[in-house]
């Protein structure tokens, strides 16, 4: 614990990376009545004497730059009508439409993004009027910037409503979280809220200081990030020999969990925005919007040389306020709530929530298919899937459900799973109602998906135990810790998920007979889940087929088919430097790793050829790309990441757990379970998932290992399940004895089917 004291403070008083470096200007943590986002480790704030040359900024100067703010965005308005008039927005069924379902904003968010853009671009006058033409460099400048708050502006109020409110009394002692996130802390009400802004471990390094995407330390552009992809990566298969298909599809599923990052839109016209056309080349000058940031294909490309493309699709990430309230740096919003709470399940507002549900029973909504139990269908097709609209499309907590047929069977896994419950507990408990049943399940669910990914999830993925990773941490809750989401676990650190995905989409019958689609064929096009048995085949296949191991071998229908022609690896690294994220080695270094002056230093967590690559690419190592660095790094022994991956996830994880309230091993909190109950919970695994839902009758006890000598398959009946007798009301539940003999009758029938 002292070790962690010390960092702490090492880490407030700063670390330095070429520029002056200070701890959190004072006046935001004085005169705030929140402290959101808490200190970042290395924020370059202007010397002493470089302040006193600084002119002060009083309200009419603030208000000034909100006014040309506000221009710049009203602007847009002629632009935006021309594009619309024109045509100019995603084809159906195209990559361009796929990237805009994956980001798909609700209109909550797009109010927030067009109040922070104004804020931006205000920003951005105040840089260039009020401190930069007294020659402050751009960062330091952004940072003094921070230090102007908005609440003397016509911002402040709204600002304040996302940021800085005040809990109701009931809603803080009630034992079941709000969907959108907020009150789970007993002071600071937004922590953790949907439509926040992400967490900064490192200042931003925007090249104007504000949002202008990062430029190599040279000033030069950065290579184009498909060429990083080109260069870097490559097809080979290379299965992993221990880990399944379900590991990536669990870490994807809670990926989303606890990410979402909504693309933008045209402000005036709310349309999906197209920054390539329809051929792949560039756009004539007067259609590109200024949120377009399409990534430069090379006529030199290995394989889209032969398609004529020059031009890859990307629109720039939202963006909201900042957490403290202030002008300054660009930061992108998450729509989905900062907690691992199911959201993706259940909605990330409470409006969601409630068009997710039936009427009565406490239960999610279904629709039948093919005489089969199916998420509930989309009303129109075509604007959630890549499909006609004749075909399945599904409608579930979060958009991107219906991304591959992997995700889309582990969206249905758990709806399934709830109203499981659901029905289990109003069979114990006929006096509850429609909510409480529902609330109660959500609750068992949330506990069940947090369980299994800290228990189980993890030391798949890293070798190691919680307890083992977590050595000096305290695990209870603590309202001092922000559970929110950094920027660079959101858009870096688990992107490894990619490279452990299969070309091959492959289903299992009750035979073991096994069939295979194209994993290209079927991004957002579920149909699979929706065929005969296609759940259960898909299931069967998740615990059986190889993952692939963590490198920089991605599939082709990953690198160059994605959502129909796009390369994951190219975006990811577009995205990084889209949301200002500084390079690999700051993140490094902040990991305890030594600083780097060259590229060839890097040997010490990389191969040689990887590395020989890398200086090829970067002029300098600051220039390195963090996803980039991440996916270089040699995994540690039995782990499938790197040391540095390991490090950002390490941290998130371990405050996406002490910051939440209702997290299910807090006991003592509200919404805390009994001892009992927290002994079922723990008795939860994606095995038993698996056989409660999914209709297959033997499975390995660990899913996310391949079958082995010492994980054999085994019939359901030898799998631990969560006895929800526990959740019966004291006065329903029965007593010891007629337990007792409830269980020797269970298991005397089990062994006579068995004979």
């Amino acid at each position: 614990m002292t070790k962690m004291v010390l960092l702490g403070v090492v880490l407030w008083a700063g670390l330095t990376f070429g520029s002056h470096v200070a701890p959190y200007p004072l006046n935001l943590i004085v005169s705030s009545d929140i402290i959101h986002p808490p200190p970042m480790y290395d924020f370059p704030f202007p010397s002493a004497h470089m302040l006193k040359r600084l002119p002060p900024v009083t309200a009419a100067h603030t208000n000034k730059s909100i006014d040309m703010g506000k221009f710049s965005v009203a602007m847009l308005d002629r632009l935006e009508a021309n594009l619309e008039a024109s045509g100019i927005k995603p084809k159906p069924g195209s990559p361009a439409q796929g990237l805009a379902i994956q980001g798909y904003p609700s209109n909550d968010a797009l109010k927030y993004e067009k109040s922070s853009m104004v804020i931006t671009k205000a920003s951005k006058n105040l840089v260039a009027t009020r401190c930069e033409m007294y020659g402050l460099p751009t960062d330091e400048c952004a940072s003094f910037i921070s230090t102007l708050n908005l609440k003397e502006s016509e911002y402040g109020a709204e600002c304040a409503q996302l940021e800085r409110f005040t809990c109701p009394s009931n809603k803080m002692s009630s034992k079941y979280r709000m969907f959108d996130g907020s009150c789970n802390n007993p002071v600071r009400s937004s922590w953790g809220q949907g439509l926040t802004g992400y967490k900064r471990l490192l200042h931003p390094r925007y090249s104007d200081g504000i949002e202008e995407p990062r430029r190599a330390v040279g000033y030069n552009p950065l290579p184009s990030a498909r060429l990083v992809s080109t260069v870097l990566a490559d097809n080979k298969d290379r299965p992993d020999e221990k880990k399944t298909m379900a590991l990536p599809v669990w870490t994807q599923f809670i990926y989303h969990d606890l990410v979402h990052t909504p693309v933008r839109k045209t402000m005036h016209t709310d349309q999906a925005i197209r920054c390539c056309d329809n051929s792949g080349n560039n756009l004539a000058p007067r259609y590109i919007h200024p949120n377009c940031m399409p990534i430069s294909v090379s006529d030199k490309d290995p394989v889209f040389k032969n398609w004529f493309v020059s031009c890859m699709e990307y629109t720039r990430s939202m963006t909201t306020y900042r957490g403290d309230c202030t002008f300054g740096a660009a930061e992108q919003m998450n729509q989905a709530t900062h907690f691992m709470d199911g959201s993706q399940i259940y909605g990330s507002t409470s409006r969601d929530a409630i068009a997710l549900r039936e009427k009565s029973g406490g239960l999610l909504k279904t629709a039948v298919v093919n005489d089969q139990e199916m998420l509930p269908l989309a009303s129109n097709p075509t604007e959630k899937c890549l499909g006609t609209a004749t075909d399945a499309c599904f409608v579930a907590g979060d958009v991107r459900a219906n991304m591959h047929p992997w995700l889309t069977s582990m969206h249905l896994l758990w709806v399934k799973e709830h109203n499981r419950i659901a029905k289990a507990l109003a069979v114990m408990n006929p006096g509850w109602n429609s909510d409480k049943l529902f609330h109660e399940a959500r609750r068992i669910v949330v506990a069940e998906l947090q369980h299994i990914t800290y228990k189980h999830w993890l030391p798949a993925l890293t070798g190691k135990s919680f307890d083992e990773l977590y050595d000096s941490y305290e695990s209870g809750y603590n309202p001092e810790v922000n559970p929110t989401i950094t920027n660079s676990f959101a858009t870096a650190a688990f992107h490894f998920v990619n490279s452990l995905l299969d070309q091959d989409v492959q289903l299992v019958d009750d035979k073991n007979n096994v069939t295979a689609q194209r994993l290209g064929q079927t991004y957002f096009k579920p149909k699979l889940v929706a065929e005969k048995n296609g759940l259960e085949n898909l299931a069967r296949g998740m615990v059986s087929q190889n993952s692939q191991g963590s490198d920089f071998n991605y599939d082709d229908d990953l690198r160059h088919h994605w959502l129909g022609g796009l390369d994951v690896l190219a975006i990811d690294i577009q995205r990084g430097r889209d949301h200002g994220l500084p390079g690999y080695v700051q993140y490094r270094a902040l990991c305890g790793y030594s600083a780097v002056t060259s590229v060839s230093q890097l040997s010490d967590v990389m191969s040689q050829e990887v590395v020989d690559k890398l200086s090829k690419l970067y002029e300098h190592p600051n220039d390195i790309d963090l996803v980039v660095g991440l996916m270089a790094e040699t995994p540690l022994p039995g782990s499938l990441i790197g040391p540095t991956t390991t490090c950002l996830i390490k941290e998130q994880l371990w405050r996406t757990r002490s910051g939440d309230r209702y997290f299910y091993s807090h006991s003592d909190e509200a919404g805390g379970f009994t001892k009992r109950q927290l002994t079922e919970i723990r008795r939860a695994s994606l095995a038993r998932l698996l056989c409660d839902n999914a209709g297959v009758t033997r499975v390995q006890k660990d899913a996310f290992q391949l079958p082995s000598e010492s994980n054999p398959v085994v019939s359901c009946d030898d799998i631990k399940r969560v006895n929800l007798e526990f959740w019966a009301d004291p006065a329903q539940q029965p007593d010891i004895f007629a337990r007792t003999n409830q269980w020797i009758k269970t298991k005397v029938a089990s062994t006579n089917v068995t004979k």
